[in-house]
């Protein structure tokens, strides 16, 4: 048979040998390198043997493994339902105790407290119903200590008590009845909530008190919570178990109570976590069925299809007790083929003398994997000698392995660390033969075209991107929003998202009181607008608003301002005038800036607030006003009240109701939809129409953090709409105030890996330049002159890093604000956007 002319001269023995002699072997040869081959050759002869004698052993100790493990099942599931029958018949015990002996209110309370006090079963609810005659006894545990239901507590416990009285005619003396879990809801008032409920899943015990001269005949029952029956069975499967002798592998174990019915009642759990509610999850896994039933909504009940399952109940209501060794259906929770399945009767003797009567079951499920770590473990003791021989093996074939193949791995990492397309460069490694070096050339080959390519799409996506970032934005939704606001209850307040929409709802929330508002926010977010807004919107919007701004003005000026004067209070005092609370009278009162006010400013305020009277100046006659303060600051009050430079008292007085106004950097899904607005004022201001954002421009404004918030916006709209020189306003015509970091926005995630143009200005004529000022700055504030220092030696700093500098406890905004205002002084400038933004040392 003729075959293919060989690309090279060099004689290729070992292919024509596998592909000729043994071609199915050697076409799986070929796809393994060499450390592969190697070991394809060597290791399984000795795998082979491993697997031969591991299967002989594990073979004849997995039928004893087996029997162990159904002798520990069964122990463990007899055991668990006779301390469930113990438990249930301790409480009979008690019940009937407490039926022979004092039942009246203090009788059964003393007798409850006493039984609680020494250790007893903490029951849950104590009650006496008589059938005629007589008050009904009801008492519930609280925490530590027994609650007397009166009888308006009695009258909310739902399910009633008096609804057992039902069972009075078919119980005999001495007789005790069990109920299923039941959900029972109790009055638990506390100083804190006085209509406070607690709802529990209990299992009431009921027998039947004959009467006597003193007692009328009724009904006695005790609750205990079901919990308490099912930490029993997380007792049991807890290293706290009495059954546990020796240390257990980690496996699923769990087991579950079923009542007659077939359903399942709830399962084990942590035993650590003995107050978690009741759950059926694991007990449920790979059935289908009912979920939920009255009083229980973890309950389970499996379909009738499962006759596994329904064999299992049938024979525990015969009584009867079992194993089973059940396949493990895929999908399950555990890595074992099979596991066992152990049953027992929980019963009751519920009156003396008669055969007990069977109330449901115990299910044990044990997914053991103690034939399979058995096996691991015999096979490592019978060949620990012939492991450690593949071992050897093992790693002198890699250690040559590794030595042949490092150029290859090498070439390998070159490639693997080109991180973008625009730092390929050519591989160039010192080694040499001929496979090596074909290989290296080949992937040079490949990096220069991709980079040829890579240049061509970059120069077409550049050309593309500016076309269209001079395109009309399409804002038709934007304006849509716009016109449907003038019909919302707050017009003033322009935007959506739930900033605003928060924010809304605090004004509305606040112009239904009449009290003093505090709005705080950063300059330029509208403090004003939504002062009046809760104005307009309150109960006073007929009366004045009068707005003072306390950062204009100085001590005296804002006294006059505020409280007015009487004619010669001082030398200009010609006539009489009336100040910002007069005037004010009946409306609202805005204070900008109040923090700006001097001391005696703020004593005056706070005497005028508390008594809502003001005295003129120059006057002795002080005069009553009804005036709504509505204050507003764009700092920190509370750093000033540390710094003693704010009235604390004042400041509570403001702030009965707090409003705190978004940055516009907080809900930049708003910046279009303000930028349409304000055009549009700016418009009839320039004179001009139909004025409208390319989409390179409204990028720019989106991308901005905007340290002046909506008045920097209003301003850049307006001064674009003056000097636009098209209907459509380009990116280069939106100036913004710190040109150092905006002039340029960061780029979006289409452009931010394309690389800069040869041709793309490298300066800006206009663009301002950045003086660096000195480090010992005079106007930074405490938190900027500790860190300053660190982060010129680290030239760099994130928000994160500022606040570990000067504290850790320092808010994210505030750390923000203070980061921003370094760059406004020109010291850093901002890199980036979101969590990835870095702040650089200028120069």
């Amino acid at each position: 048979m003729p075959t293919a002319p060989a690309t090279s001269d060099r004689p290729k023995p070992d292919k024509r040998f596998f592909v000729g002699r043994f071609p199915v072997f050697g076409r799986v040869v070929r796809r393994f390198g060499l450390r592969g081959k190697l070991l394809l050759a060597l290791l399984p002869p000795i795998v082979a043997v491993l697997l031969a004698t591991g299967y002989a052993s594990y073979t004849v100790t997995e039928e004893f493994i087996d029997i162990a493990l159904e002798r520990t099942v069964k122990l463990h599931t007899l055991a668990v339902a006779h301390e469930v029958e113990q438990y249930l018949d301790e409480c009979r015990r008690d019940l009937l105790f407490l039926a022979r002996g004092d039942l009246s209110a203090d009788g059964l309370q003393t007798v409850f407290e006493r039984r609680m006090g020494v250790g007893g079963k903490a029951y849950f609810e104590l009650c006496f119903v008589p059938a005629t005659g007589g008050d009904p006894v009801a008492m519930v545990r609280q925490g530590d200590i027994v609650r007397r239901m009166g009888a308006d507590g009695l009258a909310k416990v739902r399910p009633n008590p008096f609804a057992q009285l039902d069972m009075l005619a078919s119980l005999a003396d001495g007789q005790v009845e069990v109920s299923d879990v039941v959900e029972v809801t109790y009055p638990m008032p506390t100083a804190a909530a006085a209509n406070r409920y607690e709802t529990r899943q209990v299992i009431r015990l009921v027998t039947r008190v004959p009467g006597s001269d003193t007692t009328p005949p009724g009904l006695l029952f005790i609750s205990l919570e079901a919990a308490k029956l099912r930490n029993i069975l997380s007792w049991y499967n807890s290293d706290k178990s009495p059954l546990w002798a020796f240390p257990r592998s980690d496996e699923l174990r769990f087991s579950y109570f079923l009542n007659r019915d077939g359903w399942m009642l709830f399962q084990s759990e942590d035993y650590a976590q003995g107050d978690k509610p009741l759950t059926t999850y694991l007990a449920r896994e790979n059935f289908s069925g009912t979920l939920g039933k009255a009083g229980q909504e973890a309950a389970f009940r499996p379909n009738e299809k499962y006759l596994r399952y329904w064999t299992v109940v049938e024979d525990i209501r015969k009584g009867e007790s079992g194993l089973r060794k059940v396949a493990q259906e895929r999908g399950g929770r555990s890595a074992v083929d099979s596991y066992y399945f152990g049953y027992a009767p929980v019963v009751f003797l519920s009156v003396p003398g008669r055969e007990p009567e069977v109330l449901g079951g115990v299910v044990f499920v044990d997914r053991s994997q103690l034939p399979v770590v058995a096996g691991y473990k015999n096979l490592d003791v019978m060949l620990f000698v012939t492991i450690g021989a593949i071992i050897l093996i093992s790693f002198f074939i890699f250690w040559f392995g590794r030595i042949l193949t490092k150029p290859i791995r090498e070439l390998a990492a070159e490639v693997n660390s080109i991180s973008s397309l625009e730092d390929m460069e050519e591989i160039r490694l010192p080694y040499s033969g001929f496979d090596i070096t074909t290989l290296q050339e080949s992937i040079n080959n490949i990096i220069r075209r991709v980079r040829h390519q890579v240049e061509e799409i970059q120069a077409r996506d550049e050309v593309i991107l500016n076309v269209n970032k001079r395109e009309r934005a399409s804002l038709d939704r934007e304006k849509g929003v716009l016109a449907e606001a003038e019909l919302s209850r707050i017009p003033e307040i322009v935007g959506t998202g739930p900033a605003i929409a928060n924010l809304k709802v605090n004004i509305l929330k606040a112009a239904q009181v009449d009290v003093d508002v505090l709005i705080t926010g950063e300059t330029g977010t509208g403090k004003q607008l939504v002062a009046e807004a809760v104005h307009n919107h309150g109960s006073r919007s007929e009366k004045p608003f009068v707005s003072i701004n306390c950062g204009a003005l100085d001590e005296n000026l804002l006294l006059d301002a505020l409280f007015g004067h009487v004619k010669g209070a001082f030398s200009e005092a010609k006539d009489d005038r009336n100040g910002a609370f007069v005037e004010a009278d009946g409306g609202t009162l805005f204070l900008d800036e109040i923090q700006s006010a001097s001391p005696k400013v703020q004593q005056s305020l706070l005497r005028a607030l508390a008594s809502r009277r003001i005295k003129p100046l120059g006057s002795d006659r002080e005069l009553v006003v009804d005036v709504r303060i509505v204050a507003a600051t764009n700092v920190d009050i509370p750093s000033l009240i540390e710094n003693r430079t704010f009235r604390e008292d004042l400041y509570y007085r403001l702030k009965v109701v707090s409003i705190t106004t978004p940055a516009l950097r907080e809900h930049r899904e708003n910046i279009p939809l303000l930028s349409v607005y304000y055009l549009r004022q700016a418009e009839q201001l320039a004179g001009r129409e139909t004025l409208d954002l390319s989409k390179g421009a409204l990028a720019k404004l989106v991308a901005y953090d905007w340290p002046g918030n909506v008045r920097e916006l209003v301003n850049c709209i307006t001064r674009a709409a003056v000097m636009a020189e098209t209907d459509i306003i380009q990116v280069e015509e939106i100036r913004l105030e710190n040109e150092a970091y905006a002039l340029y926005p960061v780029p979006d995630a289409q452009e931010k890996d394309s690389p800069e143009p040869e041709d793309a200005p490298r300066s800006v004529p206009d663009r301002p330049a950045i003086v660096k000022p000195s480090p010992a700055e005079p106007e930074l504030n405490p938190r900027q002159k500790e860190a300053w220092p660190q982060i010129r030696k680290r030239e760099r700093v994130t928000r994160k890093e500022y606040q570990d500098m000067v504290g850790g406890d320092l808010s994210s905004r505030t750390a923000i604000y203070d980061l921003q205002d370094f760059v406004k002084r020109g010291l850093l400038i901002k890199r980036g956007r979101g969590p990835s933004t870095t702040y650089e040392v200028v120069g």
